[in-house]
């Protein structure tokens, strides 16, 4: 089991060991711009439930769990060195927002599934609730239909989500290729006034059920702010974002500018380093929970991104950040 050392995960046998992978996204919580559908999770499920009817959906969706991501795929990914793999999920898993605090045991069958196929293959996991109940952020990723944040407005959904992270806690407490749990994906409190004691409850409640793996907290403002935290907890990463300008769906030329803004290599460098300030600052391990370009199918403008890619990879090795 990974636990952290200083700057650094290590192994039970102070083995150190730098994650690095890729995010399953699209799978248990699916994000439209990877799978292709239009609006918010919830509101798909919907659409196909009124359409197919309860039985069918259920189907459905149970086939397209089974068949995104299978045996082949922990076995590509060992190939290609990985030793992690961020897993977002969506609460909607394990609870009904009309039965609140009824845990559905199912929901853990195919994250089991996974991250046993995984742990076959010498490849760990970070949970990572990627949709909280109210919604934690205000965009389409957290099945956000309405773009208010009201997860930090109603004390409701959080009593939910430390409810929820108990029993997945309790579930996982002694698989040891579970690196840890991602408990809160780039939070959006716009007001930084109740994620940091928020965060204080919920780090208590998962270590009374599971004192021994990893948290990653993402920082405040989409993993951004770290300002909010009041201590550093032990055996915590906090988790930091970096996706780069000239890499987003509208991005410029890289290197170029985008929206008025320079972007290159240097430019990347820096950015880097003014998000991971506090990890440096508090001696804790470097970890980037998301990064990367979007492709657009344009040869010419994908070759740029594949650089931005390449160019965003190397900083991270030089620096020893998984």
């Amino acid at each position: 089991m990974l636990l952290v050392s200083g700057a650094q995960l290590v192994t039970d046998e102070d083995t150190p060991v730098r994650l690095r992978g890729v995010g399953l996204g699209g799978w248990m919580n699916m994000e439209n711009f990877i799978t292709g559908y239009p609006a918010d999770e919830s509101s798909m499920r919907y659409a196909v439930r009124t359409v197919l009817g309860d039985e069918r959906a259920e189907l459905f969706f149970d086939r397209l769990l089974s068949s995104f991501f299978t045996e082949d795929d922990a076995a590509l990914l060992a190939g290609l060195g990985m030793n992690c793999v961020r897993i977002p999920v969506n609460y909607r898993h394990w609870e009904s927002d009309d039965r609140p605090f009824e845990i559905d045991p199912r929901g853990f069958r195919h994250l089991d599934r996974v991250i046993g196929l995984l742990g076959a293959h010498g490849i760990y996991s970070v949970i990572d609730l990627h949709a909280l109940p109210g919604s934690q952020n205000q965009h389409w990723h957290s099945d956000n239909p309405t773009h208010v944040a009201a997860f930090w407005q109603h004390r409701h959904f959080q009593d939910r989500v430390v409810h929820l992270w108990e029993a997945v806690a309790d579930h996982y407490r002694d698989n040891p290729w579970v690196a840890g749990y991602n408990p809160v994906n780039e939070p959006g409190d716009l007001t930084g006034k109740v994620i940091g004691p928020f965060y204080d409850r919920l780090v208590k409640a998962v270590r009374s059920a599971d004192p021994h793996h990893v948290l990653f907290l993402d920082g405040n403002t989409y993993a951004t702010d770290f300002s909010i935290f009041r201590e550093v907890y032990e055996n915590t990463v906090f988790v930091l974002h970096d996706y780069a300008l000239a890499g987003f769906a509208h991005g410029g030329p890289y290197p170029g500018y985008t929206r008025g803004e320079w972007c290159d290599r240097n430019e990347l460098e820096r950015a880097f380093a003014k998000r991971s300030r506090f990890q440096r600052e508090t001696g804790t391990p470097l970890w980037v929970g998301e990064f990367g370009p979007v492709y657009t199918g344009d040869p010419a403008v994908d070759q740029q991104r594949y650089q931005i890619l390449r160019d965003q990879l190397a900083i991270y090795d030089a620096q020893g950040a998984g």
